[in-house]
């Protein structure tokens, strides 16, 4: 049921008009009016709530849940890219290298103690170097 709408008279300081002409579009509002109505509608439902923060609460977790879920998949999915560039280049590498196991296990435990030293930041110069000693 749409209630018709009535002209009332309130004063306004300018600097706020031209605030809110400045966030018409912000707000998404068609006129002044529509913006005026908005913010005045959020207004009273934040008064309605018993405690301020429960009214905008829950809001804000949901938008910061989302963002952090839709950043978990976008991780994820480099993530898994990088692991298959990765998988592809151990094979061509072990299938062209003749490497035995004391060698490999001795290659994994400096890689591991690199990694924890650098915190997982290993430049292709500093294997490098380290390859040509």
């Amino acid at each position: 049921m749409s209630e018709n709408k009535k002209k009332y008279a309130y004063w306004m300081k300018p600097s706020m008009v031209e605030e809110i002409t400045e966030m018409l579009d912000t707000a998404n509002a068609t006129s002044k009016s529509d913006f005026v109505c908005q913010a005045v509608q959020f207004y009273i439902g934040y008064l309605h709530q018993k405690k301020c923060i429960d009214y905008l609460s829950p809001i804000l977790a949901q938008t910061i849940k989302s963002e952090i879920e839709s950043v978990e998949k976008n991780i994820s999915e480099m993530l898994f890219k990088v692991a298959v560039e990765q998988a592809k280049l151990s094979n061509v590498i072990s299938a062209t290298n003749q490497i035995d196991k004391v060698s490999l296990s001795a290659l994994n435990n400096l890689c591991a103690e690199e990694v924890a030293r650098n915190n997982g930041i290993i430049t292709f110069e500093d294997a490098y170097k380290f390859q040509r000693g």
